[in-house]
Parts: C-alpha cells; sequence; structure tokens
C-alpha cells in the first residue's frame, strides 16, 4: 500500500484507517510538553501509573478533574477548545481508540472497540485535537450545548457528555529460527480441487454485508431530544491542520487491555452531582491566620533564653 510521509520529521501518534488488521495512520504532530498540571487540593485524582489519558485545553493544561463514586469528571466551559491527551509510560507502543460522545474520534461515526485507533510511542505521548477529517486535517473538540454538539447534529446525542480511551498491547514479532532447507522429493500428481463458492453480498461475514450492517445500526440508534438537554457536548469545530501518514500494528489481544473514561460537563452540570467546585484550601491558609494575629508587643517582662 502506498503511504504518504508526514511533513514534520518527529512522528506522534497512530491513526487507523479502515482495515481490519494493520492499516494504520502516524499523526506528525511532535509530542507537547508536559507542563506542571493543575492541583485543586485533594480534588485533582492522581496520575495513574501505565497507560491513561487527560483532558486539557488548548494549550495543554489539565482541565479540573474531580473524581465521585469512583468515576472521573472534568469541568468544562461553553466554547472553549479542548483536546484528549493519550500518554504511554511503557516501554512498547500501544494502540488507543478514542471515542468523544460515543463518537469514534477517526471516521465520526458510532464508536466501536472493533475500530482501529491512534498509535502512541513506547514512553511518549500523543494530543489528540479533533475529530479526524482527512490525512491531514482535524475538526476541532469545543464544548458546546448539547443541541449544537455533533453527535446531535448526526443523530446520535444518546452518549454525549463521555470521553473513552481503549488500550491494546502490540503483538511481538514472532522468533526466527534458522530451520535447514527440506530435502527435495518429487510431488505426487495434483487432483482437481472444487472450488470455494463465492461469498453472496449481504451474507453474514461479508464486506458488504458488514458494511449494511453497520448502516443499519446506525439508522437505529436512538437519538435523544437534545433541544431540552441541558449541559455541554462536543462540537465539530473548526479545521485544523493535523498530518498523518499510515503504518501497521497488530494487537496482541482481541480485547482492550484497559478502558478509560471521563465524564464531563458544565458548572451547574458538576454542581448538581454534589461535586465541590469551591476554590480549594492554600496550604499557607493556616500560616496567613497565625500571621494575622500575631502582636508586636506580647506580654512578657523580660527576655528568656530559648530552650536548649
Amino acid at each position: 500500500m502506498r503511504t504518504r510521509l508526514a511533513s514534520l520529521a518527529s512522528l506522534a501518534a497512530v491513526v487507523a484507517l479502515g482495515f481490519p488488521g494493520l492499516q494504520c495512520a502516524y499523526a506528525d504532530a511532535p509530542p507537547a510538553p508536559r507542563s506542571a498540571d493543575t492541583v485543586s487540593g485533594d480534588r485533582q485524582p492522581p496520575t495513574p501509573w501505565g497507560p491513561h489519558m487527560e483532558v486539557v485545553d488548548a494549550s495543554t493544561q489539565r482541565l479540573p478533574t474531580f473524581d465521585q463514586g469512583g468515576r472521573q469528571y472534568v469541568l468544562g466551559t461553553m466554547g472553549d477548545r479542548y483536546q484528549v491527551r493519550v500518554v504511554n509510560p511503557t516501554g512498547a507502543r500501544i494502540e488507543a481508540v478514542v471515542s468523544v460522545d460515543g463518537l469514534d474520534a477517526v471516521d465520526g461515526r458510532p464508536a466501536s472497540l472493533g475500530k482501529r485507533g491512534y498509535i502512541i510511542p513506547a514512553y511518549g505521548e500523543v494530543v489528540i485535537d479533533g475529530f479526524r477529517t482527512s490525512l491531514d486535517a482535524v475538526a476541532a473538540f469545543r464544548f458546546s450545548s448539547v443541541r449544537d454538539s455533533y453527535a446531535a447534529r448526526t443523530r446520535h446525542a444518546r452518549n454525549v457528555g463521555v470521553i473513552g480511551v481503549a488500550f491494546y498491547r502490540e503483538r511481538p514479532p514472532p522468533v526466527r529460527r534458522y530451520l535447514p532447507p527440506p530435502v527435495y522429493q518429487p510431488s505426487p500428481p495434483a487432483k482437481d480441487a472444487p472450488s470455494p463458492s463465492p461469498m453472496l453480498d449481504g451474507e453474514p461475514g461479508s464486506a458488504q454485508g458488514a458494511s449494511r450492517g453497520a448502516a443499519e445500526a446506525d439508522r437505529s440508534a436512538p437519538a435523544a431530544a437534545p433541544a431540552t438537554r441541558p449541559g455541554l457536548g462536543t462540537q465539530f469545530g473548526e479545521a485544523r491542520e493535523s498530518h498523518v501518514v499510515e503504518t501497521t500494528f497488530v494487537r496482541a489481544d482481541s480485547s482492550p487491555n484497559v478502558v478509560a473514561e471521563v465524564r464531563y460537563d458544565d458548572r451547574e452540570g458538576l454542581l448538581s452531582r454534589g461535586i465541590d467546585l469551591s476554590p480549594p484550601r492554600d496550604p499557607r491558609d493556616a500560616e496567613n491566620e497565625l500571621r494575622d494575629t500575631a502582636q508586636a508587643f506580647p506580654p512578657s517582662r523580660f527576655a528568656q533564653p530559648p530552650p536548649r
């Protein structure tokens, strides 16, 4: 298959396009520098070890994130652009299938674990900044109303408000062993073998049947009434340059090794869940209170030596 080389030398991500098995593509944006994340008291969950994802703003600063009931919630703001940063602290590259509002971040159709995704290099990270529209561009992720979200406008608003990443390990290459050449032996006369019957259009397992089934699933997907729903969704935003090329990747397992999810909403939505969004107490508050009550002339008649 003909491949397209990325315009930048530093390759940062891989995206799989269309074919089950091996076809993927690299995003060419260099890994963004890891700046210090803002920690809001004990509300910011600790960074997990192993492959994980974070929701960051346009400058790759981590958005405020809160833990509640074993789930993570991100505070978004209407109209702001956000990105999904996927981090791989392991010594082998991995594949990350990204879902936003229940839609695949590559083809914009309903997400599935069977689809292919971005390849994260060993000890590297990739910042995914939109729904992919070609090998050279994406439509930016922007917080919007549910009604204006990409999912609602494509009649798939049921899963608005959740971002997910499924991680797959790579199958190691086979061990090569030396085998001596076989001893030549004449082959027996070939017998006529019956030719296999062709697979019919629409038969289970055929490419046409799979495509037709996916299209029917898309049409039958329930579409919630977005006009009456409060909170945030993700808009199909402005075009942004994001180059990719194709590469190969073979999964070690048919199921993902880890599936990470984070939910997002606006301030009112998180407050309705009982999540405390008040400014965290600064560690210096206690010291400041002590200094505020300090006395220039405390009640003491004479100086006392310090304790030994």
